[in-house]
């Protein structure tokens, strides 16, 4: 794990509010006075790879917004066991559940791409909330999908082999981080380590090394570094299949 920076300079001429932020759902309900606000009270500093943006069992003094960049949200049990829980990037918004339910951040946020990260206090955000119930609601609605979330992976995690959940995952990422090549396959650009892949998948680096290796020799795809090609995304689709029809 990194360090946090030391106490960097805010950037008091960044505006949060950037329009891959204004994208994501969660402030599209804001009109632009409310925005213009939260560019002026928002402290947005820049972060580098490895830096900490908070560590679990910190207090919460308010929310963090991500402008640019991709930030991974960590969870460490008792006996030291890291598990990856989600990746934030632009208009994503971090620390929220701690600040509704007013106790200290229960993970700790990492910085994996470099970028800004926006910082708005617990009061300000408040009156924010008090001001617009539609706010309060957007935000409800994200912590009802976050845990919709959870409770699907630890369904994936109990019902569906290793194999399945790598084909349920990458065709996730597919969207975001693929692109078509001139041979007609997909090449994922994937943004984590495979350690950091394996966190999310809940199993061992040896066990994912393992299941990429005969996924490989079934010519369904190919590793090298941080780069996945996928012969063809119907196959993994297919994985998907058996374990419907199950």
């Amino acid at each position: 794990m990194g360090n946090r920076p030391n106490d960097p300079d805010a950037d008091v001429a960044l505006r949060c509010f950037s329009e891959p932020v204004l994208r994501k759902e969660l402030w599209q309900g804001l009109d632009q006075a409310d925005i213009d606000w939260l560019n002026s009270v928002a402290v947005c500093r820049r972060y580098e790879s490895d830096d900490v943006v908070f560590h679990q069992g910190d207090a919460c003094k308010g929310v963090y917004i991500v402008r640019d960049g991709l930030t991974a949200v960590r969870k460490t049990s008792a006996n030291g066991e890291s598990t990856l829980l989600r990746l934030e990037n632009a208009g994503d918004l971090m620390g929220y559940r701690p600040f509704l339910a007013s106790e200290p951040h229960q993970a700790t946020a990492e910085v994996i791409q470099p970028g800004n990260i926006c910082f708005v206090r617990t009061p300000l955000l408040r009156d924010l909330l008090l001001k617009r119930p539609a706010f309060g609601v957007a935000l409800l609605k994200r912590v009802s999908r976050d845990l919709g979330e959870a409770e699907q992976r630890f369904q994936n995690a109990v019902t569906m082999s290793l194999r399945e959940r790598l084909a349920h995952w990458l065709l996730l990422m597919k969207g975001p981080y693929g692109t078509e090549t001139a041979d007609g396959k997909t090449m994922l650009e994937l943004p984590i380590s495979r350690r950091d892949m394996a966190e999310m998948l809940g199993v061992r680096s040896e066990s994912l090394s393992r299941t990429i290796h005969q996924m490989s020799e079934d010519g369904v795809l190919r590793f090298s570094g941080h780069r996945a090609w996928i012969n063809d995304p119907d196959e993994l689709i297919n994985e998907l299949s058996q374990y419907l029809e199950r």
